[in-house]
């Protein structure tokens, strides 16, 4: 009865040891070590950010519609961060008068998720080369980019004697 005793003793003496120190391997406070706190773990986990930026080059095509706008449809190929080789598709329609665009950027990646963005450009232009500057907000995606946010700008030129439009972008896209 006594070895029992003195175990029990030795035993609440150990755990009362280790309950007492400040920093115990279950505490909350150890699980912010190293910039990291429980909530960053539990609401962020998931979340990614990452630099968006890449080239492609294509053509696009013009339509006076009802003037002074005129809808335009783009496409072309490239390559970029978080997207690798995709194909993108940016209509839009611009007021002639102001040289300004409202549109809509749709990336596919190679594996067939897409990248949504709507767009807003000005646009200067001399002799036949328009050389025009979007800004783009990210506004969802499928697959891998379902629920993404972020934004980019993007810088063009369009050459209107070939129909050639050839660009590159930059930015940040969060997941």
């Amino acid at each position: 009865m006594k070895g029992l005793f003195a175990v029990a003793v030795v035993t609440a003496a150990l755990l009362g040891g280790a309950c007492s120190q400040p920093l115990s391997p279950v505490s909350p406070s150890s699980a912010r070590s190293g910039n990291l706190s429980l909530d960053s773990v539990s609401l962020g986990a998931s979340e990614q950010s990452a630099p968006f930026k890449g080239t492609f080059e294509g053509s696009q095509t013009l339509t006076v519609t009802q003037p002074p706008y005129a809808s335009v449809n783009g496409s072309a190929t490239g390559t970029a961060t978080q997207l690798g080789q995709f194909t993108v598709a940016f209509p839009h329609t611009v007021n002639l008068a102001t040289r300004t665009g409202v549109g809509t950027y749709t990336f596919t990646a190679a594996n067939g998720d897409t990248l949504t963005a709507d767009f807003t450009g000005q646009a200067t232009q001399e002799g036949t080369t328009v050389s025009i500057v979007e800004q783009a907000t990210i506004t969802g995606g499928t697959g891998r980019f379902a629920g993404a946010s972020g934004a980019f700008t993007a810088y063009r030129t369009f050459y209107q004697t070939t129909g050639v439009t050839e660009g590159s972008f930059d930015g940040t896209i969060s997941w």
